[in-house]
């Protein structure tokens, strides 16, 4: 059929559809290998989302493993960073703990503890001599080399010098622990107690506590107290080397003040026992009997 373009209004649309050419399209699959070809195609695009998954697993088991071992760091660095305190010689020194605690440290003493752990753990290690004011709270203990020393609240002295452990309870309750021996003995206000080379404790009571800290007001006291002891006292206070001949176990009574010079306590201590001392430098002094002269 033609037609006529001009007049095309006067023909209807079937009219039009029926005088297109016809189109053979060649296609040999079937209705039911068109659907699985869909499906195949479908199927691959969910496969890369497998991985997908995978990964968000992985992701999630890393990131716990990192919390873990951030958490285990944490607590090994809490435990074990240690903060060390030390007055050397010639000074004395105050250190404030963690829960407001106050050690005065005498010169050469030194003391150390974990700060970060001090909520779970109130422990010190301690050398040298000092003045404790415990704060009232879990259970305190100081160890040193021969003794240790538990508290809950309370303040006390201690002296671990060399073979030397004494403990001065001045108020409160004190428990004192032979390291080598295991014994242990409890201390009342104005008690003394002393542990020897061997672990063996001795216990005194109803002592005249004030000489036993008079250090902290730069008074230095001694009753029967070996000589040997008493220079290094003097070693120690105003940070000076004494070497001593030929003295025998000289037994001392008698204090000296820290505001007074090396040489002015070196007579006071020598002049009464016979013995006489030398000066090599201003650090050095030789300290003997007469008769060794």
């Amino acid at each position: 059929m033609k037609f006529d373009f001009k007049n095309i209004d006067q023909y209807s649309e079937k009219d039009l559809v029926d005088s297109l050419p016809g189109v053979d399209l060649p296609y040999s699959k079937s209705k039911d290998e068109v659907w699985s070809e869909m499906f195949q195609e479908m199927g691959k695009d969910d496969k890369p989302r497998e991985p997908e998954k995978k990964t968000k697993r992985l992701w999630f088991v890393y990131s716990a493993a990192a919390v873990f071992i951030l958490l285990i760091a944490s607590a090994a660095f809490m435990r074990f960073y240690t903060e060390e305190v030390y007055c050397p010689k010639g000074e004395h020194l105050s250190v404030l703990l963690p829960d407001n605690s106050r050690v005065e440290l005498n010169a050469n003493s030194s003391l150390t503890y974990h700060p970060y752990w001090w909520r779970f753990s109130r422990r010190v290690e301690f050398e040298g001599e000092a003045f404790f004011n415990i704060s009232k709270g879990n259970r305190f203990d100081i160890v040193s080399r021969y003794g240790s020393t538990s508290i809950l609240g309370t303040s006390f002295n201690i002296y671990t010098r060399k073979n030397n452990y004494k403990v001065t309870c001045f108020t409160g309750k004190v428990k004192v622990l032979s390291i080598l021996t295991q014994d242990e003995v409890i201390l009342y206000p104005k008690d003394f107690a002393s542990i020897n080379r061997n672990g063996q404790i001795k216990l005194e009571s109803g002592i005249n506590v004030g000489e036993k800290t008079m250090w902290r007001d730069h008074v230095f006291f001694f009753t029967a107290t070996p000589i040997h002891q008493v220079f290094d006292e003097i070693e120690l206070q105003y940070d000076i080397r004494i070497i001593k001949s030929n003295l025998n176990k000289i037994p001392y009574t008698g204090n000296f003040k820290k505001s007074n010079s090396v040489d002015d306590v070196l007579n006071l201590v020598c002049l009464p026992l016979g013995l006489e001392y030398s000066k090599v430098s201003s650090k050095k002094y030789i300290v003997g009997s007469k008769q060794t002269k």
